[in-house]
């Protein structure tokens, strides 16, 4: 029993050993630049698959809409074995010899009456003549839709590589910030054992030394926090990718590095916006629904034919010489007389929503006219942002270095080291995020043409501009990558 008992605590530890790993042999690791990953959310995102399928959709619709205007040819075939058939002593004779019986049932005999098999072939031909001009008016209505779809498909493919940008410009400010504050940590833990050095052998009041203490401890929930919004900044970007949630990313494209995709400014004019282009194809396809609806005034005209042996055989499949025929010809008119206003409701219909249609075409240009001035405005604030920013970082981890120097010989406080690191942690956090921002806008204003933008921006009020966060803050407000220093290196470890 003991033996057995060995037994099993060894297993059991063998397989709480070898979880941990079996766990990380399922990671995967993926090593990122920028354009791999906006050419892997291209071809995986669910929101072009979905602008694709729209796409496909919008295509049936016009190969739909144009098959009225052809042609419709249809065959059929039709087999019949009667069981049991009133007629059958009609077909077959009777046991009446009469001469009466005997004529009836020679006269029957070549009518399908009681026939035990009935063969039927048919083909059929149809074609419009004229519509009063419905069948265009759809083709043209299907038309504006797939050009539409289109509009649609390429402002998801602008959206989600902005969204991809930011995210991944975001993990990296993200990974900056985590830098900053395990270095303010380690700067706050250095202070901390030369004053408690100097406490020990008298130099230093406790007070000093209880100063410093609390100092250094103050900077383990900023690192704590930094790094959950770490995590939190990959997830995102693991998501648009459709990675899982424990795979290793390591971003490859460093914040400062600019992308050929993202050089040049695209056209910010209304007309030339994805949403202005997509109002006014719906505007063309409201003007071909009332097309469609006063057709139905005008008289439909169409012409069909139809061909369609028939057999009647004794055995089970007729001869050459047992089929009969049947072709017909047929002009078909069709003239509304009185519909009680529904002809006239329709119209009323359509026409409503073509005046809709004017309405959200120019809510898309009023929108589109200030999504494009606040992009102009945000890459403008962004670019003197990072001018401003750009020399404040070296100088403030100037200023530290000659105040921990300063502190190291006595001739300044504690206060003075805690206030020239508080600022030198700034400084960087400022210029991550100043780079990111000008990296994001630069995006945008490249994709801008191309990208979505919602009518209901016109009424929403202005949020006020964000106050420079502290290291310890999330990157989402407005953060995204950059790096500690102005040469950063171009690679960047994730979750």
């Amino acid at each position: 029993m003991n033996l057995a008992r060995q037994l099993f605590r060894i297993a059991l530890l063998a397989l709480i050993a070898a979880s941990p790993c079996a766990l990380h042999a399922q990671v995967n690791r993926h090593a990122l630049s920028l354009d791999d990953a906006i050419n892997a959310a291209l071809h995986r995102g669910e929101e072009v698959q979905i602008a694709e399928a729209g796409v496909r959709s919008a295509e049936g619709s016009v190969e739909s809409a144009t098959s009225g205007m052809l042609p419709q040819v249809s065959a059929s075939a039709n087999y019949t074995r009667t069981l049991k058939s009133q007629y059958g002593n009609l077909s077959s004779g009777s046991s009446d010899t009469s001469q009466i019986s005997k004529a009836l049932a020679a006269m029957f005999s070549s009518f399908p009456f009681g026939k035990p098999n009935s063969w039927t072939l048919g083909l059929s031909a149809s074609q419009n003549i004229f519509t009063g001009g419905r069948l265009l008016a759809q083709r043209d209505a299907a038309l504006a839709r797939k050009r539409s779809a289109d509009i649609d498909l390429t402002a998801a493919e602008a959206q989600v590589a902005l969204s991809v940008t930011q995210s991944y410009y975001d993990a990296e400010l993200s990974d900056t910030l985590v830098q900053i504050s395990q270095d303010a940590l380690k700067q706050a833990e250095d202070v901390y054992k030369q004053v408690q050095l100097a406490y020990e052998v008298g130099e230093k009041a406790e007070f000093d030394a209880l100063r410093a203490k609390v100092a250094r401890d103050n900077q383990i929930p900023a690192l704590l926090q930094s790094q959950n919004d770490r995590a939190q900044a990959y997830y995102r970007l693991k998501q648009l990718l459709n990675y899982s949630l424990d795979d290793s990313l390591t971003l490859t494209t460093p914040v400062v590095d600019s992308l050929a995709r993202f050089a040049s400014e695209s056209d910010t004019s209304q007309d030339a916006r994805a949403p202005v282009r997509q109002a006014k194809e719906n505007i063309s396809a409201s003007d071909a629904q009332i097309r469609i609806a006063e057709a139905a005034r005008w008289p439909q005209i169409s012409i069909s034919s139809s061909y369609s042996p028939v057999g009647y055989p004794d055995n089970f499949f007729p001869n050459n010489n047992e089929w009969l025929t049947n072709w017909t010809a047929a002009l078909n008119i069709s003239v509304p007389l009185y519909t009680g206003g529904n002809i006239g409701g329709n119209i009323d219909q359509a026409r409503a929503a073509r005046e809709q249609a004017d309405g959200r075409l120019e809510q898309a240009r009023e929108a589109a006219a200030m999504d494009a001035r606040t992009s102009l405005d945000a890459l403008s604030t962004a670019k003197a942002n990072l001018r401003s920013t750009a020399s404040t970082a070296s100088e403030a981890a100037r200023a530290y270095e000659i105040a921990r120097l300063r502190f190291t010989q006595g001739i300044s406080t504690e206060l003075e080291l805690d206030d020239a690191r508080l600022q030198e942690e700034q400084a960087r956090a400022n210029w991550a995020r100043a780079v990111r921002n000008y990296q994001v806008a630069r995006a945008k204003l490249a994709l801008l043409k191309d990208l979505p933008v919602s009518p209901s921006q016109m009424s929403a009020p202005s949020q006020p501009a964000s106050m420079p966060q502290s290291s310890a803050s999330s990157p989402q407000s407005i953060s995204a990558p950059s790096s500690s220093q102005m040469g950063a290196p171009a690679s960047q470890s994730g979750q």
